[in-house]
Order: C-alpha cells, then structure tokens, then sequence
C-alpha cells in the first residue's frame, strides 16, 4: 500500500487492487472497486489475467483480481511465481470476500465483471486491513 496526503497534508492509505481479464476487460470491477475506496490498477489487453502477479509486484498492490474462463489461469501464475496465496474457480462476489476474509491476495474469477464485486471485495480488504471504506 501506498501512503498519500492529502491537499490538507493528511496521510491516508491507498489500497491497491489489481484487475486481470482474458479478454481485456474489467472496467466495470474497476468501477466498485473506485466506489468502495480502493484504487483499481487495470491491465490494458487481451491475456491480462496473466500479468496480474507481475503488476501487484510492480505497483506494491494489496489484492489481484484474475478473470479468465476457469478462473485459474492467473491466479496460479501469480502463486507460482511469486508465492500468493490465492482462491480460483470462483463465480460470485460473496466467494471472493470470503477469500479475502481468508487472507487470499489473489483471486482467479470466471467471467465475472461486476461492479458489485469490485465494490465487496474492496470493502473485506479494507476491513481486513483495519480501515473504513
């Protein structure tokens, strides 16, 4: 997580929340994730779910978001290369807060594109981490 100020020179936490999708999509995740609080880093492209363990390196992210048609394809790309603990195979957001309630950083989806998720998993995490969305 990053630390920003504010104009006021307040510090406040930027959670990170990077967002993966086969096909090059996941505006709409990014969305809810915006909403809650979180700040949605999306990978451009098609084969983005790939690249999701790569870029949380890259941008200190606190949570990955892989979406592809398993739903694992990312999330176990992430684990292997850089020992994330993950959940995939998942098909509703309550899947995925339950996730990260378990302490998972990355997690593998279906096609699954939804504000609504974006928008609960940011609230568990930020839960998780002792802050308020």
């Amino acid at each position: 997580m990053d630390e920003t100020r504010d104009d006021k020179g307040n510090g406040t936490m930027t959670v990170k929340i990077v967002i993966g999708h086969r096909l090059g999509k996941g505006q709409a995740v990014a969305d809810g994730i915006r909403a809650a609080g979180g700040e949605p880093v999306l990978i451009p492209g098609p084969g983005a779910d790939m690249k999701v363990g790569d870029v949380m390196a890259a941008e200190e992210a606190a949570l990955g978001i892989s979406f592809c048609g398993s739903g694992g394809a990312g999330a176990v790309t992430a684990k292997a290369k850089y020992g994330h603990e993950i959940e995939f195979g998942m098909r509703s957001a309550q899947a995925g807060v339950t996730a990260v309630e378990q302490g998972r950083t990355v997690l593998g989806f279906g096609f699954l594109d939804s504000e609504e998720l974006g928008y609960a998993v940011t609230e568990a995490l930020l839960k998780k981490l002792g802050e308020t969305a």
